[in-house]
């Protein structure tokens, strides 16, 4: 009986994996992952109003003071200062005027302080374009909303215009709520006829807050991580007084004419997919060049974790930006 059990035990792992790597055409890593955060249940949080202001109620003594830094320890050399207010990772600054910089903006629904993932991500991002990365901790919900983040970013990208030898090395970069600042902040710099950077790099990125696509719902059960309503309520926060729709929190409603190139990923379990295949079919049919880089199989901001999906996007994005 014994051997019987470990056989279909074994059976089962093979056709687990097959399942995995034929099928899906994704790591096992990935999908172990994705199994971890579905038990985690800080979906939770996303999917309930109520539970997303319990989160924000949590979290906000931990983001009113000054951020208390990271035990990550970097591969790449790191320095960490104020700047306009906020604390900035800078990592492998060469202190040459030609190397390829990236402003990046992190996720965390508008709440949450960066995670470590944030900086092992940046960490292999600068490795891999060998580039510097500056990553800011901005200001969060309930203490600021967007109007505050914008003008840090905005003193932030001047200073780089005048360490660059061409505003097309800069490439500013976002994941989820991180997203959504990259691709409106380059729409308000276009507004303010500020010269653009040289890409836009975005993953699962939060393109229309309101979250009203007709097939989100299609998408609900299968996304492990984000839900609609707890994250539309979070959204509001970040608007402030300025409407949930405006280019400024909802960048899918801007203008896309003039901008930066734009390459776009997003797992194709997120409820984030609709609008993401929305914005890459409005700039196709504006004849605007762009990179849609759909995540098959893989859920929200797959490529921030430490997964081979990761590496395998970063060598991507080079190839795009290079």
């Amino acid at each position: 009986m014994r051997k019987k059990w470990s056989t279909l035990a074994f059976g089962f792992l093979v056709a687990a994996y097959a399942h995995i790597r034929i099928k899906e055409k994704r790591s096992v890593k990935s999908y172990m992952l994705e199994q971890g955060i579905r038990l985690s249940r800080a979906k939770r949080r996303f999917m309930y109003k109520e539970e997303a202001m319990k989160a924000l109620e949590k979290m906000a003594p931990q983001t009113a003071g000054e951020y208390e830094g990271t035990n990550y320890q970097f591969k790449m050399p790191v320095t960490v200062d104020k700047h306009f207010g906020s604390t900035v990772y800078t990592v492998n600054d060469k202190q040459d005027k030609h190397q390829r910089v990236v402003l990046y903006a992190h996720g965390g629904a508008w709440f949450q302080d960066p995670l470590k993932i944030h900086f092992e991500f940046i960490d292999e991002l600068a490795e891999t374009l060998n580039a510097k990365v500056i990553m800011p901790v901005y200001p969060k919900i309930p203490h600021q909303d967007y109007q505050a983040t914008y003008v840090l970013f905005e003193k932030l990208y001047h200073d780089l215009l005048n360490q660059v030898a061409d505003s097309k090395q800069i490439v500013v970069m976002g994941d989820s709520a991180g997203g959504q600042i990259a691709l409106s902040f380059a729409q308000l710099l276009k507004e303010k006829h500020i010269v653009q950077p040289g890409h836009i790099v975005l993953i699962s990125p939060v393109l229309d807050a309101t979250m009203q696509h007709p097939e989100i719902p299609d998408y609900l059960k299968k996304d492990p991580m984000v839900g609609v309503d707890g994250s539309v309520f979070l959204a509001e926060q970040w608007a402030g007084d300025t409407p949930l729709d405006n280019y400024k929190v909802s960048p899918i409603n801007g203008d896309l004419d003039g901008l930066a190139r734009i390459t776009l990923t997003v797992g194709t379990k997120e409820v984030l997919y609709p609008d993401a295949l929305n914005l890459s079919q409005l700039l196709s049919a504006k004849g605007i060049e762009h990179d849609f880089i759909p995540g098959y199989y893989q859920f929200h901001i797959y490529p921030v974790f430490p997964i081979p999906e990761r590496r395998r996007f970063l060598y991507q994005v080079k190839n795009i930006i290079n």
